[in-house]
């Protein structure tokens, strides 16, 4: 140890002991100051060959990019599934949180945005009772937590603790404690577990706990991050086993004790071997637990032929059996592919609208019933509701080559002819009570066309529409300027109602639209040159005192 000390002591001398840098170059080596002074010339040389330097080592890193490449067989790459290769591969990462209500991983002790909870969740409820007064003093002890997806549960407050919607917390588990987010509280709760059939003063409610803690949140975020692979892994155990069974989420708790596997069946499954497997695999307790396939749906979530979100997913948390009766009622064809939803059982929402039908087809006479005429039998073929129309058309219409072989008639001629026929009377035919109905063109077109001739009036009586006593006296009529400057004046107004094309249509029908248009415009400008031409014949026979020639055909109809 002496000797280690001695060896550092003589070593920190001799650092002390060397002398400064200058001291030590040769002596014929001498130093001028004016020739190390740079000159303009020396500093325009450096910026040059600095920006030379930069612009060389941009162009190699453009030749050679730092970035990790998807690399594969050209043989097994499919343009349609695999990714292109000279693109860099960018990893996608499943966002975890929206499953539970909010977009990124909560904060501690800070509530999450009402915002962010409704538009991350699945089945949301607004509390529009908030900022109400209470009917009492005492606030409501118990609230809605949420979990993941549409799994929702009641708890109740511990003495002194107050909570608003939004926060996270801590609650009872079986066994621990699990995290969720508060989504409903005061009253509005209280309805809710009404709806539920839940009593308020049960014992068997659970019990929240606190606010969650920085480290039940880190948990808890571990905890999510592992539901997708145990989901998957799952699914591959239940294949290995012959399980006819299908799994459909995974739910951990929040202290990581627990997991809720949900799975639909169509027969009984005796899962006990699959429980021991799934225990030894995640070292957690398993519950399994059974739904159904609308059930399904409102967990997995996703976009129906209406092309909003499914009904199942967002609000709808009762569901009530659907017949093929409520399709019938409504008119609609009894299509499988159209009538069943995502889940495969018929859609939830033929049962929105099927007590309106059904009130509105009491004022009609029922349907199949056939009427009698002289010139045969009419057999019924639909009903339109809307319209208060049903369809008829004779007997072996069709077999003898008829082409309008449905006519149209109105609900309230069909109970009439009823009537008649049960006295044994029989009108002549049923073109006598056809009714003519008209497309949506046809009705377009004669709303346009009921436009021109109101423009054409207008204009035949003085521009506005009323005809002043002189003016119709000395038949004065606007000049060929005032005509110009309206005719522009009507093109501008022609040009701002018309509403620009989104692409809705395609290209041919916005061809044949611009062609109408302009066939309308020449039409409209070519009556008013004859109506003004006429009216300058009538002003210049006016003037030489003889009297007007009598107007042809031609101008009689402009």
């Amino acid at each position: 140890m002496e000797e280690n000390k001695k060896d550092t002591k003589e070593i920190i001398d001799d650092e002390k002991n060397v002398k400064p840098a200058e001291n030590v170059l040769p002596d014929d080596i001498v130093i001028d100051e004016e020739e190390t002074v740079a000159t303009a010339e020396d500093v325009a040389n450096f910026m040059k060959n600095r920006r030379k330097a930069q612009q060389e080592k941009k162009s190699i890193e453009r030749e050679n990019p730092e970035v990790e490449e998807y690399h594969s067989e050209e043989s097994q790459l499919d343009p349609y599934l695999e990714p292109d290769p000279d693109i860099p591969w960018v990893k996608y990462e499943e966002p975890v949180y929206l499953s539970r209500g909010c977009r990124c991983k909560p904060e501690c002790y800070k509530p999450i945005h009402n915002c962010e909870c409704q538009s991350c969740s699945k089945v949301t409820s607004t509390n529009w009772m908030a900022g109400i007064r209470q009917p009492t003093d005492r606030p409501f002890d118990c609230v809605e937590v949420r979990f993941k997806n549409n799994h929702k549960e009641f708890y109740r407050l511990p003495d002194g603790l107050e909570v608003t919607e939004g926060d996270v917390v801590a609650v009872e588990g079986q066994p621990g404690h699990d995290v969720g987010i508060v989504s409903l509280t005061g009253e509005l709760c209280r309805l809710q577990m009404r709806k539920h059939r839940i009593n308020p003063e049960s014992e068997s409610i659970k019990k929240l706990f606190r606010r969650a803690k920085e480290a039940d949140i880190d948990r808890w975020a571990d905890t999510l991050k592992e539901e997708r692979a145990a989901l998957l892994r799952t699914r591959r155990i239940v294949a290995d086993l012959g399980l006819d069974m299908k799994v459909n989420d995974v739910e951990f708790q929040g202290d990581h004790s627990k997991a809720i596997f949900y799975y639909t069946a169509d027969e009984r499954v005796d899962f006990r071997v699959l429980i021991k497997v799934l225990a030894e695999e995640f070292h957690v307790r398993i519950e399994m637990k059974q739904i159904g396939v609308r059930q399904e749906a409102g967990k997995v979530g996703g976009i129906g032929t209406c092309g909003r979100e499914l009904c199942c997913a967002t609000w709808l948390t009762t569901f009530k059996s659907v017949t093929t009766s409520s399709a019938k009622t409504q008119q609609i064809l009894p299509n499988p592919q159209k009538l069943a939803g995502q889940c495969g059982k018929l859609k939830c929402c033929l049962n929105f609208e099927y007590e309106v039908y059904a009130d509105a087809l009491k004022k009609f006479p029922p349907a199949g019933h056939a009427i009698r005429f002289q010139k045969g039998l009419a057999l019924y073929k639909k009903t339109d509701v809307f319209r208060g129309i049903m369809w008829y058309a004779y007997e072996g219409d069709r077999e003898r080559g008829g082409a309008n072989d449905l006519i149209a008639i109105k609900a309230e001629d069909v109970k009439a002819i009823i009537e008649m026929n049960r006295r044994q009377e029989y009108p002549e035919k049923l073109e006598d009570y056809q009714v003519e109905l008209m497309s949506t063109s046809a009705l377009a077109q004669e709303s346009t066309n009921e436009e021109v001739e109101r423009e054409i009036q207008r204009l035949a009586e003085g521009g506005n529409g009323v005809v002043g006593e002189e003016r119709k006296s000395e038949g004065r009529r606007p000049s060929s300027e005032s005509a110009e400057s309206h005719d522009r004046k009507s093109e501008g107004r022609e040009r701002r109602n018309v509403k620009p094309d989104r692409g809705d249509g395609n290209r041919g029908d916005r061809r044949d639209r611009d062609r109408k248009a302009r066939d309308e415009r020449h039409n409209t400008k070519k009556i008013r040159e004859q109506h003004q031409q006429k009216e300058n014949n009538e002003k210049s026979h006016r003037e030489k005192g003889e009297q007007p020639r009598r107007s042809s055909n031609h101008d009689r109809r402009g």
